[in-house]
């Protein structure tokens, strides 16, 4: 009888554990979500920043005129973002999705 008592539980706690597992990984996961749109942020305004901050240069702001910093800079972001929105992209979402299903089915 007080093996029974113990296996129930045990199994209780494995049940536990295991839907206390499920719900941290849902959690891990969207966390890698909200990080991923952080960093796609982050690398769409970074790259037109240093370009302005090039551009803040007293030699380099001589040498160019508005015209073609403005450009530059337009330029710049629309390409990230392209690098971003693309779905044909290695930083595009669908892209992206279909690695991390790749390796949480993998392991």
């Amino acid at each position: 009888m007080k093996i029974e008592k113990h296996e129930d539980r045990m199994l209780t706690a494995m049940v536990r554990l295991t839907g206390s597992n499920e719900r941290l990984n849902r959690r891990v996961a969207g966390l890698t979500w909200v990080i991923l749109i952080l960093t796609w942020i982050t690398f769409v305004i970074a790259i037109p920043n240093t370009l302005a901050t090039i551009f803040g240069i007293p030699r380099v702001s001589q040498v160019l005129g508005i015209e073609a910093m403005m450009a530059a800079l337009v330029i710049s972001t629309v390409g990230a973002l392209v690098l971003v929105i693309a779905p044909g992209s290695a930083l595009s979402l669908s892209s992206i999705d279909r690695r991390l299903r790749r390796t949480v089915r993998n392991k």
